[in-house]
């Protein structure tokens, strides 16, 4: 048999029982790879990057998932092959670390998603290239480059990558068991046996809130723990289960004051049990949850699979609108993009500038580069998170030419085009046209 082929693309390309691996001309990090004896007759692949706006049901997103690459056309749809494949797509979002992981869904129509499920490491991953030298980047290498691997041995129509919260999940019977969260060790939840009669899969989220976040939207008024999801929601249990909590920071610190083993009086547990796409509504429940408080946690137990959540407020009647308003923030998925500004003299004192915050866009495709605007400046990927207001500050010997009440905002949505006009003038004549631009997100006053 021939040795199996290895081009670029731009949409397809035509593959045989040689197999081949195939990198995508239009996006850096794209590859597809066929194995040898995977195809069953001569065929064109195609491979697509698509809008999600184009179809009628877009994924179906939770609070705090978001795609962070366009979906992934594929075909032909329905296609199977006599072994696994390999898709390698770039994506854009900001795992933070161990908090965020990526998901897979698909849809054979466009109509109805679901999760795709295909698991293969190490040596596994390297007989499925059925003898190919191809080389394999590792998980941690993925993880760095950006890129997410898909696995399958067949073709929907589209692919769907996902950031979510870290889940850990197992499959769980009658005879119980216990999940333990990876992003925040101490977060665990104990399923007695006869809590379930079948065996179905489960998980168990933690999603750590960071003092500043909450420090910046409601001025330190309140203090939170990591927030906890049993998966799938509104399921009620046989049994109650035990989930523990870390104790807010705030809390922390007085028990490490001699109060150790008390219940702290400001401690307030609250809960949500919207599933799906609904929004959560959350509820305090502490005066009908028994709380156990012990070694700087919260343990308690619940009949019903929801999203519970510790808080230290010294209002306590304020404390679900608080929590709110953080939660609010914390949703918001994080994604990297660079901000890149392109400038244009429009006499010897005025010039236009048009700032853009970019995730997947070309810069040489931009309108910018027909009306010839030049790009002046360019930043290294930075952490946004969706739907936040980005405010420009000037400074140097240009500045912006605009009522000085006038913030220069505008509002970061991935994979759409965030620009800002505006023109900037030279204060001083005679003296250097350099200008710095820092994009924050603050206004000036609160600085």
């Amino acid at each position: 048999m021939s040795s199996p082929v290895h081009s670029g693309f731009l949409v397809s390309f035509m593959v045989d029982a040689r197999g081949g691996s195939m990198r995508g001309s239009r996006y850096n990090g794209m590859r597809i790879i066929i194995p040898p004896r995977k195809c069953p007759a001569p065929m064109r692949v195609t491979c697509r990057l698509s809008k999600h706006q184009c179809l009628p049901y877009p994924p179906p997103m939770v609070e705090g998932e978001g795609l962070v690459s366009r979906l992934v056309e594929v075909g032909p749809t329905g296609a199977h092959f006599l072994g696994a494949v390999i898709l390698e797509i770039p994506h854009f979002g900001s795992m933070r670390g161990m908090e965020r992981e990526l998901i897979v869904l698909r849809s054979d129509n466009g109509d109805t998603w679901k999760e795709h499920q295909y698991e293969c490491f190490g040596e596994d991953l390297i007989d499925l290239l059925n003898g190919m030298d191809e080389e394999l980047d590792s998980p941690a290498e993925l993880e760095k480059k950006h890129i997410c691997r898909i696995i399958t041995k067949d073709f929907p129509q589209y692919f769907a990558v996902v950031s979510r919260i870290k889940q850990e999940s197992e499959y769980m019977g009658s005879t119980g068991g216990i999940l333990t969260s990876k992003s925040v060790p101490v977060v665990r939840a104990v399923f007695p046996p006869g809590a379930l009669t079948k065996k179905i899969r489960v998980g168990l989220q933690a999603q750590p809130v960071p003092e500043e976040i909450v420090d910046s939207v409601i001025d330190n008024q309140a203090s939170f723990s990591p927030i906890v999801t049993i998966e799938p929601r509104r399921r009620k249990f046989h049994k109650p289960i035990t989930i523990t909590i870390p104790v807010p920071p705030r809390a922390k610190e007085v028990t490490a004051k001699g109060r150790k083993g008390d219940l702290v009086p400001c401690l307030r547990l609250l809960c949500s049990i919207t599933g799906g796409t609904s929004p959560a509504q959350w509820d305090d429940i502490t005066g009908t949850t028994p709380l156990s408080f012990v070694t700087d946690c919260v343990s308690f137990t619940t009949n019903v699979s929801a999203r519970f959540w510790l808080a230290d407020c010294q209002q306590g009647s304020e404390t679900v609108a608080l929590a709110t308003t953080v939660y609010k923030e914390l949703i918001c998925v994080p994604y990297l993009a660079k901000f890149v500004v392109f400038a244009k003299p429009i006499d010897l004192a005025v010039a236009e500038l048009r700032c853009f915050c970019m995730t997947d866009d070309k810069v040489d495709k931009t309108l910018e580069q027909q009306e010839n605007f030049e790009e002046v400046a360019r930043s290294k990927d930075i952490e946004i998170s969706e739907g936040k207001s980005i405010y420009v500050h000037c400074y140097g010997n240009l500045s912006p030419v605009s009522k000085i009440s006038q913030q220069l905002v505008f509002t970061f949505y991935a994979f759409k085009e965030n620009r800002l006009p505006f023109n900037v003038k030279v204060c001083v004549e005679h003296g250097t046209g350099a200008m710095w631009k820092t994009f924050v997100s603050q206004r000036a006053e609160d600085y």
